[in-house]
C-alpha cells in the first residue's frame, strides 16, 4: 500500500502532474538546470514536450552532468528567456503519466483522499505523506484533530483512487 514518490504532486488548474522545477539558466544559450521529481527515464528524453506555466515546450536536448539534469528547450535561446522560467514548476498532462506498480500509488493519488475506519469513522483527509524511511506514514487532518496512518498493508485495507477514499484499520493507540 505504498505510494510511489516519483510523480509527485498534482497540479489543480488542470489534470496536470508536477514533474520538476526550472531551478535557472546555464550559459548563455538558453539551457535549463531542472530539480527532478520523477522517475520516468525519457520524462526529459529530446522531442518530449512538457508545460512550464501555461505554455507547452519541446525539449529539444537533455544532458545529465555532475550538478544534475540541464535541458534545452526549442524556442527558450537565450539566458535572459531561461531566467524567466526559473523558479517555475514543470509539468505533464496525467494521461502521460505511466500506472503505477500493482499495490502502489502516486503521492498526488493519494493526497486529498478521503479516510474512513473499516468500522466506518470519517478520520478526514490525507494532507501529507511523510516518509520515514520503514514506510511512508499519511498524515490525515480533519477539523477536530490530526492521525498518522502507517502506510502498511495491514493497515490500509483499501484503497479507491477514482472514488478518492480509503478505508484503514488502525493500531491500538492511534
Amino acid at each position: 500500500m505504498n505510494p510511489v514518490s516519483s510523480t509527485c504532486e498534482s497540479n489543480s488548474k488542470q489534470s496536470s502532474i508536477v514533474v520538476g522545477r526550472i531551478l535557472g539558466p546555464v550559459g548563455l544559450e538558453g539551457e535549463l538546470r531542472v530539480e527532478v521529481s520523477s522517475d520516468v527515464p525519457d520524462r526529459f528524453a529530446p522531442g518530449s514536450v512538457i508545460h512550464i506555466g501555461d505554455s507547452p515546450y519541446r525539449v529539444q536536448g537533455a544532458r545529465t552532468t555532475a550538478k544534475g539534469l540541464r535541458i534545452k528547450l526549442m524556442g527558450v535561446t537565450s539566458h535572459k528567456a531561461a531566467m524567466a522560467l526559473s523558479g517555475q514548476s514543470v509539468y505533464v498532462s496525467e494521461e502521460e503519466v505511466p500506472p503505477p506498480p500493482e499495490g502502489t500509488y502516486y503521492y498526488y493519488q493519494v493526497l486529498g483522499m478521503r479516510v474512513v475506519t473499516s468500522g466506518g469513522e470519517e478520520l478526514g483527509v490525507v494532507t501529507d505523506i511523510l516518509s520515514t524511511g520503514a514506510n511512508d506514514v499519511y498524515v490525515v487532518k480533519s477539523d477536530a484533530r490530526e492521525t498518522l496512518v502507517p502506510a502498511l498493508a495491514d493497515v490500509v485495507l483499501e484503497v479507491d483512487v477514482q472514488g478518492q477514499r480509503m478505508v484503514v484499520d488502525l493500531p491500538e493507540g492511534l
